[in-house]
């Protein structure tokens, strides 16, 4: 709690910055000097135990998380469009790539931030808390990874349209973003499946966590039901992305399991 106190108090003065960008850099950089002294002064851990390990593999995960990413977008937009719950328009004017370039930017710098805090951060301390108060590795595991995503989904609360079941699907995307970095101890793969699934979203034309769509390729409509499609809100508040979440999930263990030679069961996470 010292931690994120101290890390609220120093982020907050960012919101009189009129620069998302600007803000979002700036945020970034004060949490990873903030974990640098967190974790030599209070921790007492390493740091690359937040997962911060910028190593061949991490960007090779990276990658990888970003084309996983980028592929489920596109098959739920397939599935939308095939079973008739969403309404795709025909191509509107290409965006052009000085914007695609910025947005995807911004998007990696959120994702960074986002799964730097939620994975690295809070959830190996919860893990390290629940062992410690002599649980099972097992439950300690487990108790980590929901307590984290669940926090992760409540702290969409406050943008547009969300619901209980908006932030209980994104806590659902939590654990899924959550798993790679329980097995592969980097958050290299989270960090890009995060990143795509955001920035693919909203340059394909869905509403994204309520944010609605910004020169985007197509003007997507949602025909079928709100428990489907997610309404307003996107697909994260809906079955739609219940799907994407699953197909995510399920491709990144095949890559962790046949490319990465990665046991599904991690013996210790330090």
């Amino acid at each position: 709690m010292i931690f994120i106190s101290l890390l609220l108090l120093a982020i907050l003065p960012l919101l009189l910055i009129n620069n998302s960008y600007l803000q979002f850099t700036s945020a970034l950089i004060l949490l990873y000097f903030g974990l640098y002294l967190n974790s030599k002064y209070l921790d007492k851990r390493d740091f690359n135990q937040y997962g911060l390990v910028f190593s061949k593999a991490f960007f090779i995960d990276l990658l990888v998380g970003i084309l996983i990413g980028v592929f489920t977008v596109i098959l739920i937009l397939l599935f939308g469009d095939v079973s008739g719950i969403l309404m795709i328009s025909d191509s509107l004017k290409t965006p052009e790539a000085s914007l695609v370039i910025a947005f995807a930017f911004k998007m990696l710098l959120v994702s960074t931030l986002e799964e730097t805090f939620f994975r690295g951060y809070l959830f190996t301390n919860l893990f390290d808390g629940f062992k410690s108060a002599h649980l099972s590795r097992t439950q300690s595991l487990s108790i980590a990874i929901i307590i984290s995503s669940i926090i992760f989904g409540i702290a969409h609360f406050a943008n547009n349209d969300s619901s209980i079941i908006s932030m209980t699907l994104l806590a659902i995307n939590g654990i899924v973003w959550c798993i790679p970095f329980v097995i592969t101890k980097n958050l290299g793969l989270s960090i890009g499946l995060h990143m795509a699934w955001n920035f693919t979203q909203t340059q394909l034309g869905f509403t994204m966590s309520g944010n609605q769509p910004v020169h985007s390729i197509y003007n997507i409509e949602n025909i079928g039901s709100k428990l489907m499609t997610g309404g307003e809100y996107g697909p994260e508040a809906g079955i739609l992305g219940l799907i994407g979440f699953i197909l995510m999930l399920v491709i990144s263990l095949v890559y962790l399991k046949l490319v990465r030679n990665k046991t599904l069961y991690v013996n210790e996470l330090n």
